[in-house]
């Protein structure tokens, strides 16, 4: 499981410190908290593992104290998700694992966990056989041009997961409708099935530049042999921030996909998350004192902070409140919200960041 990503369009809730699964976006609990939650339903605490940066050691520990055996890998230094994902697959191997390891995102919403569960297991067995990556894509229910999109082909009878040909990063709207039309494309998920040993091949035949920084830490880890902390940390240093997808699943030949359906968003941003809010009087709002909303109407309201919020005569507005900050922005702008992080950046206003 990883847990490593900024989250900078859910500023300010989500910030360096304390990023997106960390945050109770939804209702009481975390993301991760969730994720774990879905996670029991599928293996003990003792064989799942969470990977996390170095920085938020202190935040993992205090989220797994209501996981305990849960594992926690710690980068060095945050790098994206291709060195968490192989340095993952690698520990399992060094730690004796003879199965499949399955890499979830920590920040996701799953409307129906048991379902989830179900799919999971199906593109499990998939992958047990060591000759694939499968992703556990989503069957789109509508044209989103907010999601990644996977286009496959066609599939080997007796097969549940089908060969993955394209990997589409947030198509128009035009494109996204033709898409959902064909009912050959799904939208992925970030969910990755397999063998751990085809996860350490596929990087290193794919993302030799990844594996050049990391190759000889990752077979030193996958053999059982110890790696102090330093020399993680150099071989750390020298690698370039990678996506799995980027480095591995798109220049990959041995990628399937199967089918999910199970209630899901990956909740990129504050517009998506307003559709899991619970709706007053035409909006969506999470906050512990209800705001007074006079003449509004579409608007999404939350709020961590105890002041009262009141709305009059707006519509379509994001307003976003925590103890020391507060976001006022057109709902149709939510995915520029990361530009507010990367401005406070530039002025170096690190308590804000």
């Amino acid at each position: 499981m990883l847990a490593g990503g900024a989250g900078t369009r859910f500023w300010p809730a989500s910030r360096r410190a304390r990023p997106k699964p960390f945050v109770p976006l939804v209702g009481a609990r975390t993301l991760l908290a969730d994720t774990l939650e879905r996670l029991a339903l599928l293996a003990p605490a003792k064989r799942t593992t969470l990977v996390a940066a170095e920085v938020l050691a202190a935040a993992s520990r205090a989220a797994l104290r209501e996981f305990p055996g849960t594992r926690l890998l710690l980068e060095p230094h945050a790098r994206n998700t291709a060195a968490a994902i192989a340095w993952a697959a690698a520990d399992a191997l060094g730690r004796g694992c003879d199965g499949v390891l399955s890499i979830f995102p920590a920040d996701h919403h799953v409307a129906r966990p048991r379902a989830f569960a179900a799919c999971v297991r199906r593109a499990a067995r998939e992958a047990a056989g060591g000759e694939r990556l499968i992703l556990l894509g989503i069957e789109p229910t509508r044209p989103d041009t907010g999601y990644g999109y996977l286009r496959l082909g066609p599939g080997a009878r007796g097969r549940a997961a089908r060969p993955v040909l394209r990997f589409v990063e947030k198509p128009s709207r035009a494109r996204a409708q033709r898409f959902v039309a064909s009912g050959s494309y799904l939208w992925n998920a970030g969910i990755v099935l397999a063998r751990p040993e085809l996860i350490l091949a596929e990087t290193r035949a794919c993302a030799p530049e990844l594996w050049r920084a990391l190759g000889p830490t990752l077979s030193r880890v996958a053999s059982g042999r110890p790696v102090s902390r330093a020399a993680l940390a150099r071989a750390w240093a020298r690698v370039r921030p990678l996506s799995f997808d980027y480095a591995v699943l798109e220049r990959s030949r041995r990628v399937a996909a199967a089918r999910g359906r199970f209630g899901w968003s990956d909740l990129g941003s504050w517009d998506a998350l307003g559709e899991r809010l619970r709706q007053i009087d035409g909006n969506r709002v999470h906050s512990a004192r209800l705001p007074l909303l006079l003449d509004a109407r579409r608007n999404v309201v939350w709020s961590s902070a105890d002041k009262q919020v009141v709305l009059l005569g707006v519509h379509d507005l994001l307003v976003i409140q925590t103890t020391d900050a507060l976001l006022v922005c057109a709902n149709d702008r939510a995915q520029d919200v990361r530009r507010v992080v990367d401005e406070f950046t530039r002025r170096q206003r690190e308590e804000l960041v």
